[in-house]
């Protein structure tokens, strides 16, 4: 639900889609053009942009707690084992520098990571969507935290109950996971189900895992043969 007060879009979050309108006015085309390049350069970064704004938002909301650092004293979400594979933190500093060239202390980490992600799926070949604005950044960022992060060894009562827990209904949960049409996982992840190997999965698909994870956990196998590219069918 949302209100409309002189020609803005607000929502009940607080968030709005012209939140940066006066104070900020080129932040969407200095995030896109930034992705752009990034991913003319590596194309496989989309995969990684994109989940490390979902690590971010399923953990204690959409506040840009994946990307502080760890201190002596606090153990960062980014030094997690969920979290060690992530990529493109470069890439999150690249604009943030920019943004804070052109308008500085305006605009959040945590919108950067939203627009970021939406700009990756777009430059992959996914869908155009606007996004509402008006993040505002956490302080708190605990290794304990990742706990929340659905584990890849989760099955689909796992995956539902976890995604309930958060507000997210089975048919949205399914959705959020085709977001898996790009990118890699790495054997780690899941090589433990292919020494017992499941009598539905396909057996040349099961050889073409295990031909790939011979080279050790860190291999990589992509979730489709076209890794890069946000297939919509």
């Amino acid at each position: 639900m949302g209100i409309i007060v002189s020609g803005f879009r607000i929502g009940a979050d607080g968030l709005n889609m012209n939140y940066y309108l006066f104070s900020c006015p080129f932040v969407e085309s200095v995030v896109k053009d930034i992705i752009n390049r990034a991913l003319e350069d590596d194309p496989s970064l989309a995969a990684p942009l994109l989940r490390m704004y979902f690590h971010d938002c399923f953990i204690q909301g959409c506040d840009g707690s994946i990307l502080i650092d760890s201190t002596k004293g606090n153990k960062a979400e980014k030094n997690s084992p969920a979290n060690l594979s992530l990529r493109g933190y470069e890439i999150i500093d690249d604009i943030k520098e920019e943004l804070e060239r052109q308008c500085p202390e305006v605009v959040s980490c945590a919108d950067i990571l939203a627009l970021a992600a939406r700009d990756a799926v777009f430059f992959a070949g996914g869908p155009v969507y606007d996004i509402p604005k008006g993040r505002k950044d956490g302080t708190r960022s605990k290794i304990e935290d990742t706990i929340n992060l659905p584990s890849p060894n989760f099955n689909a009562s796992d995956l539902i109950k976890m995604f309930g827990q958060h507000g997210f209904s089975a048919q949205e949960m399914v959705a959020l996971s085709g977001a898996h049409t790009i990118g890699v996982g790495r054997c780690s992840s899941f090589k433990n189900r292919l020494t017992k190997v499941d009598p539905n999965l396909n057996s040349e698909f099961a050889k073409t895992l295990s031909r790939t994870c011979s080279a050790g956990d860190n291999a990589e196998q992509p979730f489709d043969e076209t890794r890069d590219d946000f297939d919509n069918l």
